[in-house]
């Protein structure tokens, strides 16, 4: 409770007539009086701007003597203007809110790296947002900054120090590096987002086909956001293909750091007009380096050796093309050799002559696409033997078989090139779709 202000009139009268009878002078009661209210007055007026201090802005101490005070009111109108003044500049403080990156993109720079973040830009997804038509915008909802460094580090730093906020990588999602950048290695630029942990472990890594910074000025029309357009399209929904193979950032350092397997990533480029991103090879690595690169129908063969999910794909053969409708396969790797056994139901998807297919004409079909399938999978074992890699992960069972510990060094050069490889197909075509 407030102090009641004394009486003016009862202050200018007691400042001239003390009361002797009572022992004592009446102004210094009311100059009692007076000194409680301002005082009450400054604490109300502190803890306002203590109050406000809890939100992260500033802290104030206020500070009166209300004794020396000659007008108590223009101590009061003073207080106030303090307050008034502290909220309008700390207020301005409130809103400086962190930048959320979406995506990361490292180019090699003339000194080290220089980095480009992908910041999105809250409210500008007119196709995606409650209520909004799918209309254009004028404004791109993303916005892109770029620092060199000497380090990935180092350039995140400066980028922090230039725009005045922190970067928020809770909501980064894809990484990229660009293929001149992997062709020296990408090693040693992956600790910093393994250790720190302000970056997820499941970013999609993706190598660029020239600069990163191409890539981040995509503008796809749905989404409008680029990260959630490469999210749609690596998402195990978005890639209902075998022919592309992405990969995770904590699957790519365990990979580097096994000596059972190999590394990779999906390679992208933008189409021409440069609004639309295409997905190209399969770029391997050996040591933390480009080596090579698989093409999609490698790829797809790739997924194949490696037991994965069975996804929508096609195989022709002589002007044939086939649906696989169901595979199995059973891998055996030893000191023996590699060996593959595979078994496949397919059923004809196009043919450009005959309406009709006999039961002696179906067997044709069949061993032709299974020695079509067995010389693509012995070319595509000898292509990752000749480059030393080993993305299928024959090093691993091998390790598995043999009981023991395995170094990548001695598997990736000695063992797994001079391994004897081979593959048995069994194909059966269980339909001939509209042809019976």
């Amino acid at each position: 409770m407030r102090s009641a202000w004394p009486d003016p009139n009862l202050w200018d009268q007691a400042r001239c007539n003390p009361d002797p009878s009572a022992g004592r002078n009446v102004c210094a009661d009311f100059v009692d009086d007076r000194s409680a209210y301002l005082l009450s007055e400054s604490a109300c007026l502190v803890g306002l701007l203590q109050l406000r201090s809890h939100r992260g802005l500033a802290s104030l101490v206020v500070f009166s003597d209300a004794s020396k005070e000659k007008d108590g009111m223009m101590l009061r109108r003073y207080l106030y203007l303090v307050v008034l003044i502290a909220m309008l500049i700390t207020s301005g403080c409130s809103n400086a809110k962190p930048l959320n990156v979406t995506a990361i993109g490292v180019d090699k720079g003339k000194k080290g790296v220089v980095v480009h973040t992908l910041i999105a830009v809250p409210g500008k997804f007119s196709s995606i947002a409650p209520g909004g038509g799918g209309g254009s915008t004028s404004q791109n909802p993303n916005y892109i900054l770029s620092e060199e460094g000497t380090s990935i580090a180092d350039a995140l730093y400066k980028m922090k120090r230039k725009s005045a906020r922190s970067l928020n990588f809770g909501h980064t999602r894809v990484l990229l590096f660009s293929d001149e950048l992997a062709k020296e290695g990408l090693d040693h630029f992956l600790d910093i987002f393994i250790r720190r942990e302000e970056f997820q472990i499941n970013l999609w890594v993706l190598t660029t086909k020239g600069s990163t910074k191409k890539i981040l000025q995509v503008k796809p029309e749905v989404p409008e956001s680029l990260t959630d357009y490469l999210v749609d399209a690596l998402s195990q929904t978005g890639s209902d293909t075998m022919e592309i193979l992405p990969i995770f950032l904590y699957e790519f350092f365990s990979y580097l750091n096994e000596p059972g397997k190999s590394p990779y990533t999906l390679e992208i480029d933008s189409q021409k007009g440069g609004n639309k991103l295409e997905f190209k090879d399969l770029v391997l690595f050996r040591k933390g380096k480009m080596v090579g690169y698989l093409n999609p129908e490698e790829t797809k063969y790739l997924n194949l050796i490696s037991g994965r999910r069975l996804k929508s794909t096609s195989i022709t053969v002589k002007d044939r093309s086939y649906v696989v409708l169901t595979y199995k396969s059973k891998n055996k790797v030893s000191e023996e050799g590699i060996q593959l056994d595979f078994n496949f139901q397919i059923e004809v998807d196009e043919t450009p002559t005959e309406a009709t297919l006999t039961p002696a004409k179906l067997k044709e079909l069949e061993t032709a696409v299974a020695d079509t399938l067995k010389k693509d999978i012995e070319g595509l074992i000898k292509k990752l033997q000749k480059l030393k890699v080993d993305p299928a992960g024959f090093g691993e069972k091998y390790r598995v078989a043999r009981g023991g510990e395995l170094q990548a060094d001695e598997w990736l050069e000695d063992l797994f090139p001079a391994m004897p490889v081979q593959v048995t197909i069994k194909v059966r075509i269980e339909r001939t779709g509209m042809l019976s």
